[in-house]
């Protein structure tokens, strides 16, 4: 009788730990709805990519009249947009919650800006600077390989970007030509911040495995803990591809890719 009130006890409890999960997961979300903005502000243009936990659309910013009618502004941003049962689905709640938090309380010329985060019933909402250079990636696609002299003023506003992050105690871990968009100047700029990690300061405190496949650290594939260190890795990996133009290490097998690594 004693183990089977103590096996109710157990299950109550686990339901109770449900409900605690699951309303937390709800009020990290309530922090999106202090912008006085939503979806009918904005005129949603072309696609520009994909994130780690969403889609990015180029949209112009509306004024909306007392009527209901509305009128463009010219100005443009980068809307990224998240579906809300898929990131609780997969208890993807923290990484969202981490990239609004991070790009609210980080200012930065070699960061995207965050201006406004709300939401709907069914989606959220990262309204962010619109960069219209392009990606690293595309670039590199178009151009092979960078010069020298080009690589290395990217490598110096990147490195800038990560050393505000690090004094933050904040370790990006996705750093990669995907993840690096250029301004209408032509300057580097750090975006998607899905995987970024808070409070870290020691060296083996974060432990979560996650990445690109080229783009692992040795300690990541260990799985022996990873901090700061793992940024300054992976932009040396990036450097490498600028000159070179394609990851160290790589192969088409994904085994021996980690094995090279």
């Amino acid at each position: 009788m004693r183990w089977k009130q103590k096996f109710v006890k157990l299950w109550q409890d686990g339901d109770k730990f449900d409900q605690k999960r699951e309303e937390e997961e709800r009020k990290g979300l309530a922090g999106w709805e202090e912008d006085q903005v939503g979806p009918e502000h904005f005129r949603i243009g072309a696609k520009l990519g994909q994130g780690s936990f969403g889609h990015v659309y180029i949209v112009e910013k509306l004024n909306v009249k007392p009527d209901g009618s509305t009128v463009g502004t010219g100005n443009l941003y980068a809307l990224k947009i998240l579906n809300k049962k898929q990131i609780m689905g997969q208890n993807l709640v923290k990484y969202a919650k981490t990239e609004r938090d991070v790009l609210t309380y980080t200012s930065h010329p070699f960061i995207v800006g965050l201006k406004f985060a709300f939401q709907t019933p069914e989606k959220l909402f990262l309204c962010l600077d619109y960069a219209a250079g392009g990606n690293m990636s595309r670039a590199l696609h178009k151009d092979r390989r960078f010069a020298e002299e080009r690589a290395r003023m990217y490598l110096c506003e990147i490195l800038l970007a990560i050393e505000d992050l690090h004094k933050r105690d904040i370790i990006y871990r996705d750093l990669k030509p995907d993840n690096i968009v250029f301004d209408s100047a032509g300057h580097a700029l750090l975006t998607d911040f899905g995987l970024a990690k808070e409070a870290v300061a020691g060296a083996n405190q974060a432990k979560s495995f996650c990445g690109s496949p080229a783009y692992l650290a040795p300690e990541m594939l260990k799985r022996s803990g990873h901090g700061k260190s793992i940024d300054w890795y992976l932009l040396g990996v990036l450097l490498y591809e600028m000159l070179v133009g394609i990851p160290p290490y790589y192969s088409n097998n994904k085994e021996q890719l980690y094995e090279n690594i």
